[in-house]
């Protein structure tokens, strides 16, 4: 095989094997990227795109069926940066999502675009000039098999966003004026808060209302503080569906991801200082009171 070939397949196939299992970290973020380049029936397709970009990775490092494979590359990459162009015109979205939590690796718009241009032109080279040759030997599929199995778990075990909770600690309470929260609210020192960021449509955040509104009611803290990101017609339906009596700021998301692009993600903030931040589906009244208040005190 040619040599040229041969490099352009193990740089893509590189890059498709990081961007999969980049994205399989926490697919819940991924999912939520999707709906929020204006796609969010497709966010069910989520850990698909993650098993297919790794799978597609596999057989470009090992050149199986090259042929097939880099034409089948050349469509997902085609379909990636025009939704990323749509996403970056009419949304305002920067992020790529390329290479998911591994934020370093994700860039600019442009060099995203010079990026897509290049892994392009590599894989049309790849497949106008190589063959559907090379076969897939017993060790060959055994290790594809076991690397699609690991990714496979670790995709429906970060798509179904599984409650995290970082608690500060006495030792390392964040002020909140050293943080990029500060920029979205006001607090008073003598007051406790939880700051609750969320989309309108993600499922994990409308199922994670009901608990909210505990906290106010019940006087675990004094106020509830909802950052969205803007989406009027969701919005509606949301406060029709929900009546939540908590203030909500609105967002775009160029603004609100400066802060965080998973969803929901909570702060409890006590004496302008960040207590704990809490990732994925809110926990009721009573477990954040005994893992949290509980334990600062």
């Amino acid at each position: 095989m040619n040599k040229k070939i041969e490099i352009y397949s193990l740089i893509s196939g590189i890059l498709f094997l990081i961007s999969g299992m980049a994205k399989a970290l926490s697919v819940s973020e991924f999912a939520n990227l999707i709906a929020q380049y204006g796609f969010k029936s497709l966010q069910v397709l989520a850990p698909l795109i993650v098993l297919t970009e790794v799978l597609l990775g596999l057989l470009l490092i090992f050149q199986i069926r090259l042929k097939h494979t880099a034409l089948a590359c050349i469509v997902l990459v085609s379909i990636f940066t025009l939704a990323y162009a749509y996403g970056f015109v009419f949304y305002g979205i920067e992020d790529c999502g390329f290479f998911g939590k591994i934020t370093p690796l994700n860039t600019s718009p442009v060099f995203t675009f010079i990026r897509n241009i290049i892994l392009i032109y590599m894989l049309i080279v790849m497949w106008k000039k190589s063959e559907n040759s090379g076969k897939m030997n017993k060790w060959i599929l055994g290790l594809v098999l076991i690397v699609m199995s690991i990714v496979a778990f670790m995709s429906g075990y970060t798509y179904h966003n599984v409650s995290k909770t970082k608690n500060a600690g006495t030792s390392n309470v964040e002020k909140l004026e050293n943080t990029v929260l500060k920029e979205f609210i006001s607090t008073s020192k003598d007051s406790t808060y939880l700051v609750f960021a969320f989309t309108y449509s993600c499922p994990h955040c409308m199922n994670s209302i009901e608990n909210l509104k505990q906290y106010e009611s019940s006087g675990i803290v004094d106020k509830v503080i909802g950052i969205a990101l803007e989406d009027s017609v969701d919005e509606q339906k949301f406060r029709e569906i929900f009546n939540p009596a908590f203030f909500i700021k609105n967002y775009p998301a160029t603004t609100l991801f400066r802060l965080t692009n998973s969803f929901p993600t909570a702060y409890y903030i006590r004496h302008d200082s960040i207590i704990a931040e809490l990732s994925g589906e809110l926990p009721c009244g009573y477990v954040f009171t005994e893992k949290i208040i509980n334990k600062e005190r």
